[in-house]
């Protein structure tokens, strides 16, 4: 495979001595490039690209640039780079073009007026990008917003009361973590722009388990190693949620010991199923690891009809709830694998058949395999949330670890 990297629309292929490409599900993409410091030109807010086998991998802005003299008296210089959605945690959550009050930050009404989390999330990214006036947005994303495509939004996420303001990223990621929303980019080089962006319900990816399998000590023997961690330390049985702002009441006047609404286990609104399957599951896990509670504040401000009536706005967090809840059940078994080499330069003992690199990406489902050698074997689909490409000046381009699914992943009857 062939692999160019251009710095501010410069090529610098010949001085790169190594590099790699990371992508990773509702995360900024990352890219490193080892220059030797002759050709280290640019700055920590220089553009990065990488084109591998004439595709674009990567397209974003570098963050950093450490260069290290060694004993022999040789300057390699480390550029690290992140695509555009780096600049989410850098830009308020910011009521958009079809709200009320668009560009207000500071108590935003877009988890009611919109309520599916697509929507919201477009309506926060096209404000920001309102360059017109101050209070209005920041400017440009670097993002092809207008060939963007958004499901239409199938899970009802209106808010319970929050702390303001908030980033981009921090909404993002709370809604992301209902397991009802992805946000992918994918690198372009257009009209300034340097991602196209996709916005799914939860569901980015292809499910290529008929086609893509990772075999360790079996089958393809595809796999050169295998890192697999079952884990208790975060078991949690007993959560529950309080949802502010606290308030006076007949029995606490100052307040100090009553919140607006909580979300536990016999919260009638939570749907029926899953929770008579997240029940079920934490009884199971309270017998087996005991119990193990952890309360969550999720506080909020200000007065109003949210404040008035939080049981009105608060499925995101009836929805966080019953995703923590059955992840955090059970104890975690995380499987890590490392694919063979692919490069035409090594050359693989017969029955060996590698995954390449282009095979799969982020989101999509994989069989996973391994040998009874490990704890005594498994195989099943995984959802790969990340993984690495990197290369060296040879041209040997490899994959790296992939990052997958945990076993205890989705809801039943969700």
């Amino acid at each position: 495979m062939s692999v160019q990297v251009f710095l501010d629309g410069t090529e610098v292929t010949d001085c790169v001595q190594s590099g790699s490409v990371t992508r990773t599900l509702n995360r900024p993409s990352q890219a490193t490039a080892r220059l030797y410091s002759e050709c280290a030109i640019g700055n920590a807010c220089s553009r990065m690209k990488v084109v591998i086998d004439g595709s674009l991998w990567f397209h974003g802005f570098a963050q950093q640039i450490s260069t290290e003299a060694g004993e022999d008296g040789a300057l390699i210089s480390e550029y690290t780079a992140l695509d555009p959605m780096f600049l989410w945690k850098w830009r308020p959550a910011r009521d958009g073009p079809g709200s009320a009050d668009p560009g207000d930050f500071s108590l935003p009404d877009f988890f009611r007026e919109f309520i599916y989390g697509p929507q919201i999330l477009e309506q926060i990214l096209l404000q920001s990008e309102d360059d017109s006036d101050p209070e209005f947005g920041e400017g440009p994303l670097f993002i092809d917003l207008a060939g963007a495509t958004y499901d239409s939004g199938i899970a009802d996420l209106s808010g319970a009361p929050t702390d303001w303001p908030m980033t981009i990223a921090e909404v993002f990621e709370l809604m992301s973590s209902t397991g009802t929303l992805d946000a992918v980019l994918s690198p372009i080089d257009s009209g300034g722009n340097m991602a196209s962006l996709v916005v799914k319900n939860g569901d980015y990816g292809n499910n290529l388990t008929a086609t893509v399998a990772f075999e360790y000590a079996t089958g393809d023997h595809n796999v050169k190693s295998v890192r697999m961690t079952e884990d208790s330390t975060a078991v949690c049985n007993k959560l529950w949620y309080y949802l502010g702002p606290r308030v006076g009441s007949a029995i606490d006047p100052p307040g100090d010991q009553h919140w607006r609404a909580n979300i536990t286990a016999d919260d009638p609104g939570l749907p029926d199923p899953p929770n008579s399957d997240i029940i079920s599951r934490r009884d199971a896990s309270r017998s087996s690891c005991g119990v193990r509670m952890e309360v969550r504040i999720y506080d909020g401000q200000g007065d109003g009809v949210v404040d008035a009536s939080p049981s009105a706005f608060r499925e995101l967090y009836r929805r966080l709830w019953q995703m923590e809840s059955w992840l955090r059940a059970i104890p975690r078994t995380l499987v890590h694998i490392t694919p063979v080499k692919t490069s035409e330069f090594y050359q693989l003992p017969p029955g060996v058949t590698p995954v390449q690199v282009g095979d799969f990406d982020i989101g999509d489902m994989v069989t996973v395999t391994a040998d009874s050698i490990v704890r005594g074997g498994f195989t099943g689909a995984q959802r790969v949330y990340g993984f690495t490409v990197s290369w060296d000046e040879d041209g040997v381009v490899e994959l790296g670890e992939l990052q997958t699914s945990a076993d205890q992943e989705g809801i039943i009857g969700a």
